[in-house]
């Protein structure tokens, strides 16, 4: 094999190792993250106030009798734990926050859409699990 295989082959194989302990390290919150997303789906919407809380926002969708509940990782938490509506998220904070749409028709959820904006780096998917942990089923 030239030398010039065997440096990236090694980089690579020097790096497999930390790619499983970052892999490890976020995907518990990964897994909670897609758990809730799936079983949200098809839930009273009333469920949203016991497992996550108030949203920041409610924007109906256009031409649907539908809404979108948003809810962010940046909204302050009430001493239960669970996200208040008022004060609003920091600007700054909400641009890098874990941001949930949750639209709702007919006090039904039919569809659960999650963006972390901060990306996958630094614990942020901590955040998002932290906004949906609560909805899991036992």
């Amino acid at each position: 094999m030239s030398s010039i295989v065997k440096a990236p082959l090694l980089v690579v194989l020097l790096g497999m190792p930390m790619t499983g302990m970052l892999a490890g390290c976020g995907a518990p919150h990964l897994e909670t993250v897609q758990d809730a997303k799936r079983d949200l789906v098809g839930q009273d919407a009333a469920v949203l106030s016991r497992c996550i809380g108030e949203p920041m926002a409610v924007r109906p969708v256009e031409g649907a009798a539908r809404a979108t509940h948003v809810y962010s990782s940046a909204q302050a938490r009430g001493a239960d734990g669970l996200l208040l509506a008022t004060p609003g998220p920091d600007a700054v904070d909400h641009r890098s926050a874990c941001v949930f749409d949750i639209t709702v028709q007919d006090q039904q959820i039919v569809a659960v859409r999650s963006d972390n904006r901060a990306g996958w780096g630094f614990g942020s998917i901590k955040t998002c699990s932290a906004v949906v942990k609560r909805c899991l089923k036992d």
